[in-house]
């Protein structure tokens, strides 16, 4: 008799694996492990034999050169190695879907599978598209992320552990292509202090390996074409993606393939054809190696690759198309992993490196001017920028310790070295009347080639401890140290999940933490790049105050500022930070429907603002880090799931953010902006009172499927300005917003199996089942108005007036898959 023995890696017996018993590559015998972990194999003919043991979402292992004797009983043990995906969360106590409360910690997150994100109407090519679909991110009307109501600078992206936000801004760039994902997770205020570098949130991407037989995989392989008054009048857009991925030796080494080629004809509605587009034009490739030498070591090596340019970039009514900048940009990110099971110990370490760019240039050398009811002339900045990162990552995560309990300890350190490297021009600007007389011009001058490194170490330890089967705390520190900043900062966290009733259903979290954010490096350039010298005009031309020169001033925060924070007295000594606490209960109605309901409160301080003021005695441009905000949110999410992996997601979020409108990156962004007003703290731009949304997948008779989405929220806020460009009133206040939006969506999917069409035309029989996916998408099928844009200068002759409505709109699509 053989008896087989299969455990996972916390040497708890795992159940259903499947066996099979080989002899010269045929296979002589099967089983599956009972709840044991255990199966039996009668004793077979003396000789060499190798067994296998696979399940879904385990490493396929393999137990080969096993000598049976004649009459010789032998036993065999497998560990079983959850199958690596890059970003994976590694944590001892995965977070696995079929993970108990207790086991998913004090902050579980919002995931987004991929399949799901591919069938809703959104239409997500890369991982940025889909984050609209999770509460508490929204899109603006200008294409803009907004996660917990701030700049996605102010979160975390990582893939396979590493960072890859773009070391000059802290942006997201382009993110990595849909169809490699497996699942996207997006955590609000993880208390696990392996997570740094953010305030806001953390969005954790894990990448799907290549199976175990070769998949291909064609979608959108047909433009859409734009047509106008009943004639064709070109292309709209073109996004043709293709995947293909598989093994290249049989349980060891794995290929896998994902690129997309984009052009993207953007449409302002209040403009006239054809100087109404902004044309983007990009390439996303991700490639994937996985490499599994035995069953205690796997490598991944990653490579993703997204160059991209765009014509007419932020094209309105308003900045019709001479007045717009024109950008090409690249990102490359490499990443290696390695990964080893040592006894019940993981070791994991990783190597990243990041290169990214940009060039952004005007349509002419003209000057830009400034006026109530639209901007004229050419865009008045031009850059060109390359930054890079180098990052090592260690992670030793132990076996439980069953002490007081079970804890579950994890350690770890990265180091990171970045630099920056840039030159940023200027030409004049001028702000006019609405009959054009001049009130104000800004000119430039000074400013050079700017070059900056950072070097920054962080460690962290942390302790899920599951003290009784129904209470689990979550306790770590999290230290870091930024080189240009001069800073040490220490941030400790803990959470907690408690199950209070006996049957372990319902299931209370809370939890308090610091949170520190990066400090990017495009701040200590602000010195380099060209200071204002601003003059102000009166009737006639006459000049009534200046000509005034704003020096580029970085300043310095107090040393005493907060205990949690070491830093040295000298200029640019920034770490913003959060302190951030939940509560939570959830709780499964029924086997189909969970609901889940928090209350978030985080309090940022020492954001970085650009202010005019005086400093010094002289007219300067203050970077400083006296910045604050203040979010408030309230979420009720639940998810009605049934059978055939058919499910609905209803979510509702009551949220408020106030803070400093001179936001670092309007200033020293890709795309800055050329006016410094007076600063305020008030609601911010994406301060979103009320958002319903409601998504997912239902079947439909005939083998197709619908997935809806229903979005209803409050008006974004807006600024009333006046002839010069000032203020009027309270900016963005709860009386200056755009009329609620509200938006139905849906995508009819079906699905045809073409396997008797190709042998039929191509007399060829195929393996494996091939079929085309058709789809028809709707948008706004109530066409409901949802104006972009407003005139919103009191001197406008239209003040007041929204406009820019998307209408309904039709698409379909086709995708090959076999």
């Amino acid at each position: 008799m053989i008896r087989i023995i299969t455990l996972d890696e916390s040497n708890r017996p795992a159940a259903a694996v499947r066996l099979e018993l080989r002899r010269a590559g045929a296979v002589v015998g099967s089983a599956v492990t009972n709840e044991k972990g255990e199966a039996e194999f009668p004793l077979p003919a003396p000789g060499n034999y190798e067994i296998a043991a696979a399940k879904e979402e385990f490493e396929t292992l393999t137990q080969a050169d096993l000598t049976i004797a004649a009459g010789a009983p032998l036993e065999v043990r497998f560990v079983m190695v959850p199958r690596i995906k890059i970003g994976e969360k590694m944590d001892v106590t995965a977070s696995a879907a079929s993970a108990t409360p207790l086991e998913q910690g004090a902050s579980p997150s919002t995931d987004l599978q991929r399949q799901q994100v591919k069938d809703s109407p959104v239409r997500a090519t890369n991982v940025a598209d889909a984050l609209p679909l999770v509460p508490g991110v929204i899109r603006t009307d200008q294409g803009q992320l907004k996660i917990s109501g701030t700049s996605e600078s102010r979160s975390a992206m990582l893939v396979n552990s590493a960072d890859v936000t773009d070391p000059a801004t802290g942006q997201f760039g382009m993110t990595v292509p849909v169809d490699v994902v497996n699942t996207i997770s997006v955590f609000k205020t993880p208390y696990l202090a392996q997570y740094g570098r953010f305030t806001a949130g953390v969005v954790s991407v894990e990448t799907r390996r290549g199976g175990d037989k070769w998949n291909f995989e064609l979608n959108d392989p047909f433009p859409e074409m734009r047509y106008l008054n009943g004639g064709l009048r070109g292309l709209r857009t073109f996004t043709p993606r293709i995947i293909f991925n598989g093994p290249l030796i049989a349980n060891k080494l794995w290929f896998s393939q994902g690129a997309e080629y984009r052009i993207d004809k953007r449409r302002v509605l209040a403009l006239t054809f054809p100087n109404n587009e902004t044309v983007t034009e990009s390439v996303n490739s991700f490639t994937q190696v996985d490499y599994v030498p035995n069953a205690t070591h796997s490598v991944i090596g990653t490579m993703h690759v997204s160059p991209r340019q765009a014509q007419f970039f932020n094209l309105d009514f308003f900045n019709q198309r001479p007045v717009t900048p024109n950008y090409r940009a690249r990102d490359y990110t490499g990443v290696f992993g390695d990964r080893w099971t040592l006894g019940q110990n993981l070791l994991e370490s990783a190597v990243s490196i990041k290169k990214a760019g940009i060039d952004v240039w005007a349509q002419g050398a003209g000057e830009m001017t400034l006026t109530p009811v639209g901007n004229s002339g050419n865009y008045f900045n031009s850059q060109d920028r390359h930054s890079s990162r180098y990052e090592l990552i260690e992670t030793l995560s132990l076996k439980p310790v069953n002490s007081a309990g079970s804890h579950n300890l994890k350690f770890g350190a990265n180091i990171m070295r970045s630099h920056i490297d840039g030159l940023y021009e200027a030409r004049p600007v001028n702000i006019t009347n609405t009959q054009g007389e001049l009130l104000r011009r800004i000119e430039f001058t000074g400013g050079g080639e700017y070059r900056r490194a950072d070097l920054e170490f962080a460690a962290f330890a942390q302790d899920h401890w599951l003290i009784t089967p129904k209470l689990a705390l979550d306790l770590g520190a999290r230290a870091e140290r930024q080189g240009v900043t001069e800073t040490f900062r220490i941030a400790p966290r803990a959470g907690l999940a408690w199950t209070p009733f006996g049957n372990q259903r319902t299931v209370l979290r809370g939890g308090y933490g610091l949170f520190y954010d990066r400090v990017p490096l495009n701040i200590y350039a602000f010195e380099k790049i060209p200071e204002q010298v601003m003059t102000t005009y009166g009737p006639g031309g006459v000049i009534t105050g200046g000509p005034r020169r704003f020096a580029n001033v970085i300043d310095r925060v107090a040393i005493d500022d907060t205990p949690f924070v070491v830093r040295d007295d000298v200029k640019g000594n920034f770490a913003p930070y959060s302190g951030t606490w939940t509560v939570e209960v959830e709780h499964p109605v029924s086997k189909n429907l969970r609901v889940r309901a928090n209350y978030q409160a985080s309090n940022s301080y020492g954001l970085m603002t650009v202010t005019p003021t005086t400093f010094e005695g002289r007219d300067a441009l203050v970077l400083g880090g006296g910045g604050q905000a203040r979010y408030r949110q309230f979420e009720v999410m639940s998810k009605l799931s049934w059978r055939e992996n058919q499910s609905l997601v209803f979510s509702y979020v009551r949220s408020r953010i106030r803070g400093n409108l001179n936001e670092l990156n309007n200033y020293l962004g890709n795309f800055p902006f050329p006016l410094v007003r007076s600063d305020q703290y008030v609601n911010l731009p994406a301060d979103l009172p009320h958002r319903f949304l409601a998504w997912g997948t239902v079947k439909l008779p005939w083998k197709a499927r619908v997935s809806p989405l229903v979005e209803w929220r409050t008006g974004l806020p807006y600024a009333v300005l006046d002839e010069g460009q000032n203020y009027v009133g309270q900016p963005y206040s709860d009386k200056t917003r755009f009329p609620k939006f509200f938006s139905l969506d849906a995508r009819f999917i079906r699905e045809f199996e073409i396997n008797e069409v190709v042998r039929n035309l191509f007399k060829r029989k195929l393996k494996d089942p091939t079929s085309v996916r058709v789809s028809v998408s709707v948008y706004n099928l109530t066409n409901h108005f949802n104006p972009t844009s407003i005139h919103a200068n009191v001197v406008d002759p239209q003040f007041g007036l929204f406009f820019g409505q998307n209408k309904r709109r039709f698409r379909v699509d086709f995708d090959l898959v076999f």
